[in-house]
């Protein structure tokens, strides 16, 4: 039998937030977001001096970032699921305790094998956190609020990588590639303590406005949960997931050989140091990436008040529009032109990352939308940032142009992304009206 004590507990521990309290569990959440991508970007900002320390192939640097990736796309779908059954801010508390000791350790290695093994350890950690923490912010704000939010969170991303190829850039030029590792690894400690010590949001509440359809639709979860195939035999009624997933795929390739290898192609074709090619780099991302989030989230709520395929409109122009902006940079030959175009291009395609987000949230039942997100997460993953820096890297080394490998790529992948998204427009409204009429 319970007692009072442990039954006030639960209640704590699953609650519907006060609007304090999911701000602060958000803030949190965005830190560690941030964190996320420091941790993760670190790597490209020093590779180059790793490189000439292991003595490496660019197909031996492709590896250590694609490392990473392919662990981190295996182990989001099991944690994923994970975060559909248990506490979710327990889970990201454990995975971001494990990354940033594994980012530590990585300060430490002496050979290829050695780094290439804290980095697949990285991606275990960093696996559990997206998927939890998005359900957790859909769990927190109502539904008119969610694209706002999932885009101030996604900045996370945008400034985390801009603040790792920035510091890494500095520091490993200042004090050796080592210490950027140690500086990186150990915040991430304190605020897993900070989310661990936050409220646990009920699943589904602002989807259906009442406690008792929330309590059946968490009681639900957890046999969806621990059954993939069932899970996936409902996405199949989801067209729209699947446009979305398609569209990650492509995005994400591009995504992983950019942020494996900008720096790298900074150093390369236009002579900068370390320190500066992260600066330039870190800096536009930063910039571009934060305005164009921030547009692309209030512009896909505003649209999508007027009609269903709002945010599905915006993701589409955003990859048909950034696709040659992308090209055109790619084939600049001086600098100042090259930062004022990749800039463009950045902004552009940064206007996709908070609706896009809100429509996975948006075509999903709340009770399988962790595992629906860990499941869209691992197919962009494995098919497309975790093999993109490997095959960029085979590509530079027999071409011996990593600015050619880059340009056949990515233009074409964001160009695909653009025409599966413009597939989703004719799908997305009977998806979401199919979800709506489910949860009342």
């Amino acid at each position: 039998m319970k007692t009072a004590t442990s039954s006030t507990h639960e209640k704590k521990q699953t609650a519907l937030p006060t609007p304090s309290q999911a701000r602060l569990a958000f803030t949190i959440l965005l830190i560690i977001n941030i964190l996320n991508y420091v941790d993760r970007s670190i790597l490209s900002s020093v590779q180059t001096l790793i490189q000439a320390d292991f003595h490496l192939s660019d197909i031996e640097l492709g590896l250590l970032n694609s490392s990473f990736l392919f662990i981190y796309g295996l182990a989001t779908l099991p944690i994923g699921v994970w975060a559909d059954r248990g506490i979710r801010k327990n889970i990201i508390a454990i995975c971001v305790t494990v990354w940033s000791i594994a980012t530590t350790i990585s300060g430490l290695t002496q050979n290829f094998i050695q780094l290439f093994l804290t980095r697949s350890v990285l991606g275990i950690g960093e696996a559990g956190y997206a998927p939890a923490s998005v359900s957790m912010i859909g769990d927190s704000f109502p539904k008119e609020r969610r694209g706002l939010m999932l885009s101030i969170w996604s900045t996370g991303n945008l400034i985390g990588t801009a603040v790792g190829l920035i510091l890494g850039g500095v520091v490993a030029q200042a004090f050796g590639w080592r210490w950027v590792f140690y500086i990186v690894g150990l915040p991430g400690l304190l605020a897993a303590f900070f989310i661990w010590r936050s409220i646990e949001p009920k699943r589904g509440a602002f989807d259906n406005g009442e406690g008792d359809a929330s309590d059946a639709a968490a009681s639900a979860h957890g046999s969806i949960g621990g059954d993939i195939l069932q899970v996936v035999r409902r996405l199949l009624k989801t067209p729209t997931y699947w446009v979305l997933v398609a569209a990650f795929i492509c995005s994400f390739f591009i995504t992983g050989a950019a942020l494996s290898w900008i720096p790298t192609f900074l150093h390369r074709d236009f002579a900068l140091t370390i320190a500066r090619a992260g600066m330039v780099s870190g800096g536009v991302l930063a910039g571009g990436s934060i305005v164009g989030t921030l547009i692309g989230g209030w512009l896909g709520d505003r649209l999508q008040r007027r009609i269903s395929q709002g945010r599905m409109i915006v993701t589409a122009a955003a990859f048909l529009i950034g696709a040659p902006m992308t090209w055109l940079a790619l084939s600049m030959h001086t600098l100042p032109a090259f930062i004022t175009v990749f800039l463009m291009a950045i902004i552009c395609l940064s206007l996709c990352l908070g609706p896009i987000q809100a429509i996975l949230q948006d075509v999903t039942p709340p009770d399988i939308r962790s595992t629906a997100v860990g499941l869209a997460l691992l197919l962009g993953h494995l098919l497309g940032d975790a093999s993109s820096p490997l095959i960029i890297g085979a590509i530079s080394d027999k071409t011996h142009s990593l600015g050619f490998a880059l340009t056949i790529t990515g233009p074409t992948c964001l160009f695909l992304a653009g025409l599966i998204c413009l597939i989703g427009i004719k799908t997305v409204a009977k998806d979401m009206q199919h979800i709506h009429h489910q949860m009342h």
